[in-house]
């Protein structure tokens, strides 16, 4: 079996974010090269820069937080790739039939190539309040979707990106909320993927966290 990361690595330099890009605030603390007996530095971020999941509590005060989830919910046995072509702004609005026992939706439109371009992070596509809604009626075993690109809002239309992480996200919806995976690293043949494992930071305060995804492929 072979293993691989499906999730950026955060870099000490211009990381893409939403609507622009940003450099981490990495400090040194202590310096082997400086006569200290180790090498220990701080750093500041957004829980929204890199690859990320959204919880529930991103959009609604009531619903859970990413540390609340219980150890199993990021094993996905059952990971469905549905490859799309996407065009600058565009809005998906309607997917393929999933296998009914799809626990983890990926949705692969090679927009992570074009992650060091302007258009990533000002000109993203996104995804339409229906199909949330779609998903959460008939998929009742899907946990989680994750794109390989910045957002599921279109920065050119944020008023609908928020009605889509309602769609998603909110608690009180048909069957239970779905997680929302943004910002992965799809670029790779995904044909053997077989399972997925998603490991986000646990912060209590926080409603999203960065997190780093392992794929496990048959080949």
């Amino acid at each position: 079996m072979r293993h691989e990361f499906l999730s950026h690595t955060l870099a000490d330099g211009q990381n893409p974010v939403y609507g622009g890009t940003i450099s981490l605030a990495i400090h040194t603390l202590k310096s082997i090269s400086r006569g200290d007996s180790a090498n220990v530095s701080s750093f500041t971020m957004e829980n929204h820069w890199g690859t990320h999941v959204d919880a529930p509590n991103h959009f609604f005060n009531h619903g859970l937080k990413v540390f609340e989830y219980p150890p199993e919910f990021w094993f996905f046995k059952h990971p469905y790739v549905l490859q799309v072509s996407l065009e600058p702004s565009e809005i998906l609005k309607g997917l393929s039939e999933l296998s009914p026992q799809t626990d983890l939706l990926l949705i692969q439109s090679n927009w992570c190539k074009r992650r060091h371009e302007e258009v990533y992070v000002k000109e993203n596509p996104g995804i339409d309040p229906d199909v949330g809604f779609h998903l959460r009626s008939k998929y009742p075993h899907l946990r989680a979707v994750g794109i390989d690109w910045i957002s599921v809002s279109p920065y050119t239309n944020r008023v609908l990106g928020r009605l889509t992480h309602r769609a998603f996200l909110d608690p009180d919806g048909q069957n239970a909320p779905i997680v929302l995976i943004e910002d992965m690293d799809l670029s790779s043949n995904l044909t053997a993927l077989r399972e997925v494992v998603v490991f986000p930071l646990r912060v209590e305060a926080l409603d999203s966290a960065p997190c780093t995804i392992v794929g496990m492929f048959d080949d």
